[in-house]
């Protein structure tokens, strides 16, 4: 059941305010802490976790916890922090800096100058360069997941809402998801037996830039893969592009993963972003605090209940195998097929 204004968390550290959205993985509410902060806390979907067996609900929650604790160490100016964990009535959550300002999806109807637009995109390379050195992938760059805000006077784009970063699907018994981004989202994504990597940051990345220098939306890639539909050239829809950011983002939007830059900084480097580059604050090289130690306590907690649940329905399995040794039925379920629903 979700949260609703109100609901206070925690023993009243965060009170919910209302809820910012969902997908099929994730609820996002905002909140308010003690100190009348804004943030933002984001939990597992109910319906998802409803529409799984014990043994896979366990192995998503472990999950979560590993792939929030690599998205902790993911420190950056251009990504939104994560600050805190815990868990309330069986949900794990994730603690988030709110991030007051506007989508670059609420400008995409005002075509940008290539140098704003470029100072956008190197900002946000950047950030996802560092998450690709935490072996982690966006999944869903596009510009609703880009805020801008001030800072210093200036404003500077931050990379929000990491909820296709946590690569659950592999561990389900179903298809990869369909929650994708239309026109920002390769190919590789909507098919669960193509790898993705930082090439797939970058063809959603090379689409954002696309969507602010023309304020049109590419065509998605199933279409240009599945029916040929043409993607026409950035700079046909606008003259003032460049030939180099209009050959980059070309290059950055081939259908075949091979034939994309293969790092982000290779990429960026193709549009001629090789200046400045903003440094990551600092990690601890051991995960030393209060906050990775609960989620490292929580982890092997749900991974022992998560194996305890296999054993138990490995064992029930055997039980049944010896109290009908005569059996002849024709036909047999998978136990994983016949408890599996999918999400």
């Amino acid at each position: 059941m979700a949260w609703v204004a109100g609901d206070r968390l925690q023993g009243g550290k965060y009170t919910i305010e209302r809820e910012l959205g969902r997908g099929r993985f994730g609820i996002t509410y905002l909140v308010k802490n003690t100190n009348s902060d804004r943030q933002v806390i984001k939990t597992l979907n109910d319906d998802l976790l409803n529409s799984l067996n014990q043994l896979e609900r366990g192995r998503l929650k472990t999950m979560f916890l590993r792939e929030a604790l690599k998205l902790q160490r993911c420190k950056h100016k251009y990504i939104v922090e994560v600050v805190d964990s815990f868990e309330e009535a069986d949900r794990l959550c994730l603690v988030m800096e709110y991030v007051d300002g506007v989508s670059l999806a609420d400008r995409r109807q005002q075509i940008l100058s290539e140098q704003e637009a470029l100072r956008y995109i190197q900002q946000i390379g950047e950030a996802l360069i560092v998450v690709h050195e935490n072996r982690l992938i966006h999944r869903d760059v596009h510009p609703g997941n880009i805020f801008l805000r001030v800072r210093e006077g200036q404003p500077e784009a931050v990379l929000i809402d990491f909820g296709l970063a946590l690569d659950f699907d592999h561990i389900l018994t179903t298809s990869r998801t369909k929650e994708t981004s239309e026109g920002f989202t390769p190919p590789e994504l909507y098919a669960q037996s193509i790898p993705s990597g930082a090439y797939s940051d970058i063809y959603s990345l090379a689409a954002t830039l696309y969507v602010l220098l023309t304020g049109k939306t590419p065509v998605s890639a199933l279409k240009r893969k599945i029916d040929n539909a043409p993607l026409v050239e950035p700079k046909n829809l606008n003259n003032l592009v460049s030939d180099r950011v209009n050959r980059a983002i070309l290059t950055g939007m081939k259908l075949d993963p091979k034939q994309r830059s293969q790092s982000m900084r290779e990429w960026l480097d193709s549009l001629g972003l090789i200046g400045e580059t903003p440094i990551p604050a600092s990690i601890p090289s051991k995960p030393n605090s209060n906050w990775d130690k609960k989620i490292q306590f929580w982890t092997v907690i749900i991974a022992a209940i998560a194996a305890l649940g296999g054993l138990l329905a490995g064992v029930g399995a055997v039980m049944d195998k010896l109290k009908s040794p005569s059996s002849t039925s024709p036909t047999s379920v998978s136990p994983s097929a016949s408890s599996s629903k999918t999400p």
